[in-house]
């Protein structure tokens, strides 16, 4: 019976562990709750589309100036020189 009991207290100790063990994992989310938005502003008369790094098409035009981006693409859009990124504060 002692042999049963001590089976029993190592799954114990093996799942408290594994809730440990996920926990890094929710810091590893794309965003997370320090990344602010960031928003760019288009300067340009036509529309323009840029497509970021996880393949998301940004549309930008006159009637759409202003779309947030992901905080990953922001080296994308800094590329373009119609665009202008918007700094919040």
């Amino acid at each position: 019976m002692n042999c049963c009991g001590q089976k029993r207290q190592s799954l114990q100790f093996t799942s408290a562990n594994d809730t440990d063990v996920h926990e890094p994992e929710t810091e590893n989310n794309l965003i997370t709750s320090d990344q602010k938005p960031v928003y760019f502003r288009y300067t340009g008369n036509n529309e323009l589309q840029v497509k970021g790094i996880f393949n998301i098409t940004y549309t930008f035009s006159a009637h759409r100036p202003r779309v947030l981006v992901h905080p990953d693409d922001v080296s994308v859009m800094r590329g373009y020189p119609d665009l202008v990124e918007l700094r919040e504060t």
